[in-house]
Order: structure tokens, then sequence, then C-alpha cells
């Protein structure tokens, strides 16, 4: 069998409808770290966001219901496009959000050891933009990760998280340039 022949016979090893209902949980567990990061952010003596309420518009209930009605339409369009597609989009889709909720794993993480005696000196006090930038060099990152192992082994779950990671990363990027620097109100 050739290479694009493995690539595009590509199948999820196991049922499709578990390809879609394992979105809901990955997104309630996402949902649930954010919450504790936004917390931990609000407790911060170490650094602070400049417009945080503009960083959280991702968890208001209308841009919540926008995220359910997208993940709603692509497993839609997947499940009746079957096959190749479906492994692409709803694989993807289900990838992308296993690799946010690793990074707001990780940015969780950091907050906690950031938060311990002696871990820093000082404050930080970031921009609006800059936070938007450093999530879309995260998902550029793992866009690279995914679509370098997709490549490798030939599976377009793989190749689909890389899509929509980038898609993500795109959209963080068109955000964070409609956004000004941080005020310097020591003058």
């Amino acid at each position: 069998m050739t290479y694009l022949q493995t690539l595009l016979s590509s199948h999820l090893p196991f049922a499709e409808w578990l390809a879609v209902a394992l979105w809901p949980v990955l997104f309630l567990t996402n949902r649930f770290v954010g919450r504790a990061l936004n917390a931990m952010a609000d407790r911060s003596t170490s650094y602070t966001f400049e417009n945080r309420d503009r960083l959280r518009r991702g968890t208001e209930p209308l841009w919540v219901l926008a995220q359910c009605l997208f993940a709603g339409s692509v497993f839609t369009f997947s499940l009746y496009a079957g096959g190749a597609l479906f492994v692409f989009l709803a694989g993807g889709l289900d990838v992308s959000v296993i690799c946010i909720l690793g990074l707001n794993v990780q940015a969780l993480l950091s907050a906690h050891a950031i938060a311990r005696p002696g871990a820093s000196e000082g404050s930080l006090k970031v921009s609006s933009s800059y936070a938007y930038r450093q999530m879309a060099a995260r998902l550029y990152g793992v866009a690279m990760v995914c679509c370098m192992l997709g490549l490798l082994v030939a599976h377009l779950t793989l190749l689909g998280g890389a899509f929509f990671s980038v898609a993500t990363a795109s959209g963080y990027m068109r955000r964070a340039s409609k956004l000004p620097p941080v005020t310097d109100r020591s003058r």
C-alpha cells in the first residue's frame, strides 16, 4: 500500500459515536481547568493582565454556545461525509481540544509554580495582545507537532488536529492585532 493510500485509509480505533461523545467531555474538562486558571490569575500578585475581560470572552455564554454549535456542525458534516473526511474533521477536532486542554493544564501548573513562596520577585503586567499572541504561538507549535506526527504515521486525525490548531491560532493572532499595547501609566 502506498503512503497516500495509507493516509487516506486512516480510521479511528473506536466507533464514530465515541469520537462525537468525547468532545463534550473534553470541552467541559477544559472549561473546568480554565476556571481554575482564571481563579489563580485573579489571586496572583506576580502577574496581571490588562483588559482581563477581553481574555475571558470565550467563557461568556454566547461564545460557549457558538463553540458548541461549531463543534456540532463539524460533527454533523463529518458524520454525513464519513470515511477519511470524518477522521480528519471529527478526529482532528478532538485532537485539537485535547491539545488545548494540555496547554491549559500546563498554564495552570505554571501558575501554581509561580505562586509558590520565593518563586518570583516583583510583578509583570501583560497586555491582552501579548496573551493572545502567546496562546497563538503555543497553538502554532501544537499544529507543527500534530502535522509532523500525522505525516510520520500517515494519519488524518493528527493532520485534522493541526488544521484546527492553526485555525484557532490564527483567530488569536487576529484578535491580538486589534488590541493596543500595554499603556504606561507611570509617566
